[in-house]
């Protein structure tokens, strides 16, 4: 029987499967791309942290319940902040951010240990990945979809855009292209054989 929670040799392309489909949604612009990204890393970091110190206590089922309980508060706390501080992103995300706390709990079982110092390092390299596939996914739907980049417009008067790339098929249409270009840049490997 396959170790579920074992780390996979190449977590960058299950981050990219597990972590974009709330997201997607949401990140029709590079912004709101950004945005989620780094809410989903802070919540995930800050979730790992109080994890850490509480790994005498929560092991185990337990584990998951305090993931997930913890999480969903630190979700909640970033929906608050991202409303005062940022209400134009909140209008457009708001709703997708509480998602964050199902986005640690799939990254969790995904990514290396982070219970040691070491396996915190660890995490470093697939969560800028994830970042960076989240923000690609955003600037290329922004793109295709409005005719703009990081919020300039770039298409000359009286050409359109394609409306189609802001709708949730062309997200997964746009998520299939970043697939195929991190594919074609050797971004993706095969898994060693157990």
């Amino acid at each position: 029987m396959k170790d579920w929670k074992r780390p996979l040799e190449n977590p960058v392309s299950a981050l990219f499967l597990l972590g974009t489909c709330p997201a997607l949604a949401a990140c029709d612009t590079f912004w709101n791309a950004l945005l989620i990204a780094a809410a989903t890393v802070v919540v995930f970091d800050l979730t790992n942290a109080v994890l850490y110190l509480l790994r005498g206590v929560a092991a185990g089922a337990a584990r998951l319940a305090a993931l997930l309980v913890t999480a969903s508060a630190l979700s909640g706390i970033a929906v608050l902040l991202v409303e005062a501080y940022f209400p134009a992103q909140y209008e457009a995300v708001g709703l997708y951010i509480p998602l964050t706390a199902l986005q640690c709990a799939a990254l969790d079982r995904v990514l290396p240990d982070a219970e040691t110092p070491s396996g915190l390092s660890k995490l470093v390299r697939p969560l800028a990945l994830y970042v960076l596939t989240l923000c690609a996914v955003g600037l290329l739907r922004e793109l295709l979809g409005a005719g703009t980049a990081f919020g300039v417009p770039l298409l000359p008067s009286g050409m359109e855009a394609l409306a189609f790339f802001r709708s949730a098929p062309g997200a997964f249409l746009t998520l299939a292209f970043v697939a195929m270009g991190a594919k074609a840049a050797g971004l993706f490997r095969e898994e060693a054989p157990q």
